[in-house]
């Protein structure tokens, strides 16, 4: 079987852990992660622990579409580490690792005082991708959802 990775990254004008906990906040996680214009959030459960579950019910053309995995790495605020299934990894089991990386801080010329505004790197790997499709595909999914928590960190 063949195993692609996919990577994404991001950088994000926020501090790493509240990026971190934006993932296993159930409130917040529903508002910030859409994978696409047209797909919803019909529904999440996160049970966010070592051997804990999720179920991410996403909606498009009125079709639920369940996202299932499991927790396996929980190291606040560096790295989320969990597996992956749903109709588009051919409801096989996936890896997905998340990492939370403290980026230089940036300055901002203020008028006549300079602040520092925090700045994280958040990178995405998934793993245990077979084909081309899975890689496009999540590459738009996860894209899309790492814009959606740059842009609620934004607000």
């Amino acid at each position: 079987m063949n195993n692609q990775v996919l990577k994404v990254e991001r950088k994000i004008n926020a501090e790493r852990k509240s990026l971190f906990q934006a993932w296993l906040d159930v409130k917040d996680f529903s508002r910030w992660f859409l994978s696409g214009e047209l797909i919803g959030i019909e529904s999440v459960t996160l049970d966010p622990r070592p051997g804990g579950k999720f179920l991410i019910n996403m909606s498009l053309d009125g079709k639920i579409l369940p996202h299932t995995g499991e927790y396996i790495t929980i190291d606040e605020p560096n790295k989320l580490v969990f597996t992956w299934c749903s109709h588009a990894t051919d409801n096989r089991n996936t890896l997905v690792t998340v990492t939370f990386t403290d980026l230089s801080d940036v300055i901002i010329e203020n008028s006549k005082e300079k602040s520092q505004k925090p700045k994280t790197l958040v990178t995405l790997v998934h793993e245990m991708l077979t084909n081309d499709i899975q890689i496009k595909n999540h590459n738009y999914g996860w894209t899309s959802i790492l814009e959606g928590l740059d842009q609620w960190f934004s607000k």
